[in-house]
């Protein structure tokens, strides 16, 4: 009984000594898009102008960026961005036949 009781007082006062205390999470990694925006604002205001993506790509013109620039305001937006950078990476889909 003195055995079990013994036992029994050890792992009380130990757990806490075996608890580990949790860890926040790792921080999602960034997108290869997220990255490539990152780099290439040149003045760290969030967006990208029409420069600042023709330094990725010279080709696109006014209306190339227009296209993608949803709320019409001259710059992109992350997730503007995003979707540009996924049409540039995307095999068109093929014809149906």
């Amino acid at each position: 009984m003195k055995t079990l009781l013994a036992a029994a007082t050890l792992a009380v006062f130990s757990a806490p000594a075996l608890a580990q205390t949790p860890t926040a999470p790792p921080a999602p990694e960034k997108s290869m898009a997220e990255q490539a925006f990152a780099k290439h604002d040149a003045n760290k205001d969030g967006a990208l102008s029409l420069t600042e993506v023709q330094t990725i790509d010279a080709k696109i013109t006014q209306a190339d960026f227009d296209a993608y620039d949803g709320d019409k305001n001259k710059a992109l937006t992350v997730a503007e961005f995003s979707k540009w950078v996924e049409a540039k990476t995307t095999a068109p889909a093929s014809k149906p036949g």
